[in-house]
């Protein structure tokens, strides 16, 4: 009945777009100052909503309802917005526009904007985080989780998977600087903000695998953000249920001197207060940073960013109720808690920039950054459960008026006094260089990190009057950890690469050759990552480019992935390899007056060097050991464009499968047979994943939008927890997720016809439906043991329906 309503209403939500009638057509088509067609514009009325988007051969249509003198408004990141007045009916037709760069920065126009024209990176419009109905509150990475190739299972983390890969294989880079996050955060409860201020970012590229030379050193993705030059004077405000932000940007009258600041804060004690588990969330998560620049000259410019946050995470919890099983089989698992959970992440983060542009073919860069983190995590929680079974099943009664024997009483404590105190620093010299067509890419970076913790963590369980595990001799944890370490170390990289562009007959193929380098001091390892990658733009009469990229990606161990799960290091450790091989095509085609655009990659990841890891919720603890190879191989598509006239609107399907082999997991059956497992699911082997972003507006009031967010993905393995990894061949529950929202615009004017400036540009006043159809999805597993010595593995729930209101304006 759930499909059925939501087919329908999705069914009904499309009828609107379709039956939308225009009476005004304007096409035409962008091209650069050299003549090359320009992809990816943004192409807009003023004073109307919706819009189109140039294809590659720079191409726009637009169909609306206006009166004449109408103005076009062009924009695309590295150009100069342009305006074009259309007077009468004559000029509609075979328009020509051309944009200019902005010259004054060659990194950001001649190299940055044709780069991301041509390589295996997808552009995604900060604007639309603002209206997508997202539990994290509107991030840049809730957009990501809808892309070609990314899966996620939990609305309260702002991290995701790509192709096999886990959270910690994805590079995130603001302005050319890496980006990172704390370290012990073991749950998105606990997570808060994501670093990115969707209000301050101009730009956003991902890449979800067979990126170029000059990112490194992960072996999944790379999320390339950056952040606005204001030109004049602008901000917002919103707030809702689960928090608000403020946001103000400017330039001096000589627009030498440019700022940008935005603060957050955010709550998810709403949305907590759904789960399963009932008690006193007190989560408090604050984030402040700034962008600013100074233009010495035309040829030196000043940059700096900053960020200050703190996550605290405050926890008394008191019970919880869970039923799960078969409808046969039904049990319940309650727990009365004591005790209570304190958590306290503080993260700091600066970086200068300055560069150096002697001609418009040359740009020099000169990079310093410092990342700090404080992290303090501790609790204490003791919990007293009962197990019992639902009996008279065949009787139709409901789940409160059954019968429930017990199966299972006990009681476990969980205890944790963790602290880790962490500063990365680098120094880094960049320069890009235009020669003729070619462009060339290079930079030299130096490290250094420091990683200072204490951990001592442990679970007691006891179960009908035994301990777990027995042991008549002596009290034995369920785990254990006790750990303190100083670690520092120093790591050199760098990279070259070279994009050229040929001629072949009537066709244009970009071609890009680069190799990176990486050593690092504490394993002594020099490694070396030699990437290409090519496009193919034949000239036919329908649009089409084909693309392929392969390359060597190495990830280096980090803080987590040399600790082992005892709390030792391994000094030995290895880089772990993965070799992409990505194949695929676009194809811009329209139907109708409509633009559509189908992306389709083929790829296959060959990994060695492994090391094995188990994850529980977002806390993925490592075997710190290279003891598996694997691979990860898949298909992903895309398809977007105009479903509704004016708005973008997409959906992605993937298919995927990724396993590994560890050489040392063999072991002996109970008839004393020697088994070996051979390949198995990685824990993130998610098979099929299905991801919606739908956009409307009601025809006869475009100021009044609905926004739809769905994700679909196949459960993930799992099992026992601190268990073999071999054992962890059980799978999840799909995971099943649609949001709504609906959002109403009130314009400026409308709120003050009389005054004409320092009002609003708009104000928009929305009501969202988080889980819209309440469904229970799995996040992990707590496991209990019964009488009979059996395990039961109870699910913890993630959030069920939530409504928010929420109000944005912008001034």
């Amino acid at each position: 009945m759930l499909k059925k309503l939501f087919v329908l209403s999705l069914y009904m939500v499309c009828a609107y777009g379709l039956t939308a009638q225009q009476n005004i057509e304007i096409a035409g088509v962008v091209k650069a100052a050299d003549g090359e067609p320009l992809d990816l514009v943004n192409v807009s009325v003023k004073g109307n909503p919706g819009g189109s988007i140039s294809n590659a051969m720079g191409k726009f249509r637009i169909r609306l309802k206006s009166e004449f003198p109408v103005v076009l408004i062009f924009s695309r990141i590295g150009y100069r917005v342009h305006e074009l007045s259309l007077n009468n009916p004559s000029e509609l037709k075979n328009l020509v526009v051309i944009m200019s760069g902005k010259t004054e920065s060659i990194e950001t126009v001649d190299v940055k904007a044709k780069r991301e024209r041509d390589q295996n990176f997808t552009a995604i419009d900060s604007k639309l985080s603002a209206n997508l109905p997202d539990a994290t509150g509107g991030s840049i990475e809730a957009l990501v989780k809808t892309q070609m190739g990314v899966s996620s299972n939990n609305e309260l983390s702002s991290q995701y998977r790509v192709r096999g890969g886990n959270f910690d294989e994805n590079l995130v880079y603001v302005n050319d600087i890496e980006i990172y996050r704390p370290f012990l955060i073991r749950s998105g409860q606990q997570e808060g903000l994501s670093f990115v201020n969707p209000e301050l970012v101009s730009d956003i590229q991902f890449s979800a695998g067979g990126f170029d030379a000059r990112y490194g050193d992960k072996m999944s993705s790379v999320l390339d953000i950056k952040y606005k030059r204001p030109t004049e004077f602008a901000g917002s405000a919103s707030a809702s249920l689960l928090g608000g932000n403020v946001h103000f940007e400017g330039a001096n009258n000589s627009g030498k001197f440019t700022h940008i600041t935005g603060i957050r804060y955010k709550t998810n004690k709403y949305l907590l207060g759904s789960t399963d588990v009932s008690g006193d969330y007190k989560p408090s998560f604050f984030d402040a940073q700034t962008y600013l620049t100074y233009r010495f000259t035309e040829k030196w410019r000043l940059g700096f960013l900053g960020n200050v946050s703190r996550n605290r995470y405050d926890f008394e919890p008191v019970d919880r109720e869970t039923s799960f099983g078969t409808i046969n089989e039904a049990k319940v698992l309650k727990i009365y808690f004591e005790g209570q959970e304190e958590d306290d992440f503080i993260t700091g983060f600066a970086a200068g920039t300055l560069d150096f542009s002697p001609n418009s073919n040359h740009n020099f860069k000169f990079l310093v950054s410092g990342y700090r983190t404080s992290e303090d995590e501790r609790f204490d929680i003791l919990g007293q459960y009962w197990l019992q079974e639902l009996e008279d099943e065949e009787q139709q009664v409901s789940d409160a008026d059954r019968i429930a024997s017990g199966i299972g009483v006990g009681s476990y404590l969980e205890h944790a006094r963790n602290y880790l105190y962490g500063v990365i620093t680098n120094v880094a010299l960049r320069g890009n260089h235009r020669i003729n067509a070619n462009r060339l890419e290079w930079e030299v970076k130096y490290q250094h990190e420091r990683f200072s913790d204490i951990i001592n963590e442990w679970e007691l369980r006891d179960s009908a009057d035994f301990n777990i595990p027995l042991n008549p001799d002596k009290l034995e944890m369920i785990y254990a950890y006790n750990s303190e370490h100083d670690i520092s170390s120093n790591r050199f990289t760098a990279f070259v690469q070279e994009n050229r562009t040929f001629e072949l007959g009537k066709s244009k193929m970009d071609l890009s050759v680069g190799v990176r380098a990486n050593y690092w001091d504490f394993n002594e390892e020099l490694l070396i990552s030699p990437r290409v990658g090519i496009i193919i733009k034949p000239s036919w009469e329908k649009d089409y480019s084909f693309k392929f990229s392969t390359g060597v990606y190495y990830q280096s161990p980090f803080y987590k992935e040399y600790r082992s799960q005892g709390g030792g290091i391994n000094y030995d450790i290895k880089a772990q390899q993965s070799i992409h091989f990505v194949t695929g095509f676009d194809h811009y085609f329209t139907r109708g007056d409509r633009q559509f655009k189908f992306s389709t990659e083929l790829y296959y990841k060959k990994m060695k060097n492994l090391i094995p890891y188990q994850i529980d919720n977002v806390r993925i603890r490592y075997s710190a050991r290279n003891n598996a190879e694997g691979y990860a191989t898949g298909i992903d598509m895309k398809i977007n464009g105009e479903f509704v006239k004016g708005v973008e609107s997409w959906a992605t399907l993937s298919l995927m499968s990724t396993e590994e082999d560890l050489e040392d997991d063999v072991y002996e059956n109970t008839s004393g047979e020697t088994i070996y497992p051979g390949y198995i699911p990685r824990p993130s082997d998610q098979r099929l994943n299905f991801s919606l972003m739908f956009q409307d507006y009601f025809r006869d009031n475009p100021s009044f939008k609905v926004n739809l967010n769905f994700l679909y993905g196949t459960g993930l393995p799992f099992g026992p927890p601190r268990s073999e990894r071999y054992l962890a061949t059980n799978r999840m529950p799909s995971y099943r997720r649609v949001d709504i929202g609906f959002s109403k615009e009130i314009t400026g004017t409308q709120l003050n016809p009389n005054k004409t400036t320092g009002t609003f540009k708009n104000l928009w006043i929305g009501l969202e439906i988080f889980n819209l159809f309440n469904i229970n999805n799995t996040i992990s597993y707590f496991w209990v043991t019964d009488v009979n010595n059996r395990q039961y593995a109870v699910p913890n729930y993630l959030t069920s329906r939530r409504l928010n209101l929420k109000i944005v304006t912008r001034f």
